[in-house]
């Protein structure tokens, strides 16, 4: 896909300098929908989909690409922006430590949409809950809450 950087380029970036990326609160009725990532950074935790942002691409282009990458969904009632969050991660991409600025956003879907997800292979399962549960990450939990979710 155009736009993407070379392996080796990625590499330099994560050791010199943030990576942009969004994240996504996918809310549907009084639910939201965790996923358990399968790889590095958070595997094995609950987490929200995102990714980072591309070369020329705007916030919702990359919200809307984003939900289509990780959860096959195109049908959204509405984007809106929630926050600007930062994570550090020990160990991610390449074994090493980086560090994240998150823009998080919270995406509405229709119902109809919900039975229609299918996760890619960054996850393991994904569920929705409509209470925070116990263990999940801190930054996840931070921004649930700024959601409105307890």
């Amino acid at each position: 896909m155009k736009n993407y950087i070379p392996e080796k380029l990625y590499e330099q970036i994560i050791d010199n300098i943030p990576l942009c990326c969004v994240d996504i609160i996918v809310v549907c009725g009084s639910k939201f929908l965790l996923l358990k990532r399968a790889k590095s950074p958070a595997n094995n935790q609950w987490w929200i989909p995102g990714g980072r942002l591309l070369r020329g691409e705007n916030l919702e282009t990359a919200v809307k690409r984003k939900m289509k990458e990780e959860l096959k969904i195109t049908k959204i009632r509405s984007i809106k922006f929630l926050a600007i969050g930062q994570n550090r991660f020990p160990k991610g991409h390449f074994g090493k430590p980086y560090f994240v600025i998150n823009l998080i956003h919270i995406v509405e879907i229709p119902e109809s949409e919900v039975d229609k997800i299918k996760i890619d292979s960054n996850h393991s399962a994904h569920k929705w809950f409509s209470k925070i549960p116990s263990g999940v990450y801190p930054y996840i939990k931070k921004y649930l809450k700024l959601a409105g979710f307890k």
